[in-house]
């Protein structure tokens, strides 16, 4: 059992001991820094360190309200030389992530393809792509004049993403915050803390990704909503945030719902350039 060395500090149900971690740096029984930096980082992002103590007297950090994605035991690294721990772990931390993409009645192949290229080259391209087909009410009316859906369904088995989906709208009357309510209902027990909605037409910067994960790797971001460049390309939502809300239900937009019922709201909400300071548009 852990102990606090003074009365103050409530220790969080939510929190990580870097006792046991191969990057904690000991001197003697006294942990003196992490290899990776991390303690750094959490105190830049004002997150409370704990300096704390078992019962033999060891001495190491707590990080408080916080689960340390970077943290590995020996037992985890036991198969790996210990010269690439550090690597390992750099290289196997990272922020998994669902993109959107609205596919709208005016958007031709041409634009899908690119923007689809343009999710698969990312340094992190996301675990799951779902393309929201708005022309399918339109096709059914007139199959000669707009995207066949099963092309739609072929070109995302043509690319690299670990799991994709065709969503085909038939209620034209939908609006796009109630679409996205209805593929996440699909897909919100998905293991990805992370949906990013975006316009086929949209030019995704192949920064987008890298500065993501730094958001919320290394600056410790709490990202509940990261507001749209526009009504819509680059919103970055929190599924948790989005779950506990209700996300758009009753018409509502989800960053309206947390600035009303959450406490120091502004914590959570962003815009999304400030996450991600590509998405910038000229």
């Amino acid at each position: 059992m852990t102990d606090q060395k003074t009365e103050g500090p409530i220790v969080s149900a939510t929190h990580t001991t870097c006792k046991n971690c191969v990057f904690a740096e000991f001197k003697d029984n006294v942990q003196v820094a992490c290899s990776l930096h991390k303690i750094q980082d959490y105190r830049d992002a004002g997150i409370e360190v704990l300096e704390v103590f078992d019962d033999d007297d060891r001495e190491f950090f707590l990080i408080n309200g916080r689960f340390c994605l970077f943290y590995r035991n020996e037992q985890i690294m036991e198969r790996h030389p210990r010269n690439t721990w550090e690597k390992i772990a750099k290289l196997t931390t990272k922020v998994p992530y669902h993109v959107l993409v609205f596919f709208e009645e005016h958007h031709s192949f041409p634009d899908i393809k690119k923007i689809l290229q343009k999710l698969e080259n990312q340094e992190i391209p996301p675990n799951l792509v779902t393309v929201v087909n708005k022309q399918y009410q339109s096709y059914i009316k007139a199959p000669d004049k707009y995207v066949k859906p099963s092309l739609l369904l072929e070109l995302l088995g043509n690319c690299k993403f670990h799991q994709y989906n065709l969503k085909n709208i038939y209620n034209s009357e939908l609006s796009d915050r109630a679409i996205i309510d209805l593929v996440f209902d699909v897909a919100g027990k998905l293991p990805y803390p992370f949906y990013v909605t975006f316009r086929a037409g949209f030019d995704v910067p192949l920064a987008f990704s890298t500065e993501l994960n730094n958001a919320v790797l290394i600056k410790m971001m709490q990202i509940g909503v990261g507001s749209p460049v526009d009504d819509l390309n680059g919103m970055i939502v929190n599924r948790t945030a989005h779950k506990k809300h209700g996300g758009n239900a009753f018409g509502i937009h989800l960053e309206d719902k947390i600035t009303k019922y959450e406490e120091n709201a502004h914590k959570f909400l962003y815009e999304a350039v400030a996450i991600c300071p590509s998405l910038k548009t000229k």
